[in-house]
Parts: C-alpha cells; structure tokens; sequence
C-alpha cells in the first residue's frame, strides 16, 4: 500500500525503525491542504504535524510503499484512531502522475511551535525527501529569535 508522510515520518531513519520493510518511493504533493504545527503533544513537548484544507495551497511530502502490518505500527504511532484519523489522498509527483495514499490528520487546533528536536526530525526528513526548499522554508521551518 502507500502512505503518504508530510512530518516527521519524512524522516528516513525514524521510517525505517516504524516501518522496516518500507521504502521511500517517491516525492510527492497534496493539492487543497497546507501543512501546520498546531494542537500539543506531551510527548513531543509542542505542537506536531498537521494537515488542513486550503483552497490554493498544497503540502509536499513522501509516498512510501508499505505493507499492512507497518500500517498497523503507523496506527499506533499515529495514535489512530483518537488522536489522528486516517483518510485516503490523491498525491501527484513532479511528472504529474497520480497516486492514491493512505495519510494521518487530525481535525485543525491552535497553531503552536514545535519542540526545536522534533523540528530538526522533519527538518531533516524534509531534506531525505528532497522537498523543494521554498517549501521548506515557508512551512516547516520555525523562525526562532
């Protein structure tokens, strides 16, 4: 199956600790959403990885292939089904190509700051996935002064 990550299961090695017969097929986007940190995480200590619905905007990220039970562990990552829920997604890739996905989202709370080293773990999925840098910059980096 695949799964589509825009957090920080970009992240390759915490992927490959999740999901351990995965692999990273490819980059992709999600038109008609936008990436936000909002709500709290205890575990996290700040806000997490969430997607929204936005008319004009969309949300890079990667398509993985996974089996059923690295779903399963994703579920309990996730926290599904009370803390996240799971939807199915069209996602296209540079060429165009549509792929159908399975992601994680929750229903939209206060924006918030994420924990500066759980930033750096989608930081550094973001640069793993080779995000487009705007996007990087714009969405899932913090400004910290």
């Amino acid at each position: 199956m695949l799964y589509f990550a825009y957090a920080s299961n970009l992240n390759l090695a915490q992927m490959m600790r999740r999901c351990p017969a995965g692999r990273l097929f490819k980059t992709v986007l999600l038109e008609g959403h936008r990436f936000v940190y909002d709500g709290y995480s205890v575990i996290q200590d700040g806000a997490v990885g969430n997607i929204v619905k936005a008319d004009v905007e969309g949300v890079w990220g990667a398509l993985y292939e996974i089996t059923d039970s690295d779903r399963l562990t994703l579920d309990a990552f996730e926290g599904y089904p009370k803390a996240y829920d799971r939807k199915a997604v069209e996602v296209k890739d540079r060429e165009g190509t549509v792929y159908r996905a399975t992601t994680y989202f929750r229903t939209g709370r206060v924006l918030g700051k994420p924990h500066p080293d759980y930033e750096k773990v989608v930081l550094d999925g973001a640069k793993d996935c080779r995000l487009p840098e705007e996007y990087v910059d714009r969405y899932l980096r913090v400004v910290r002064i």
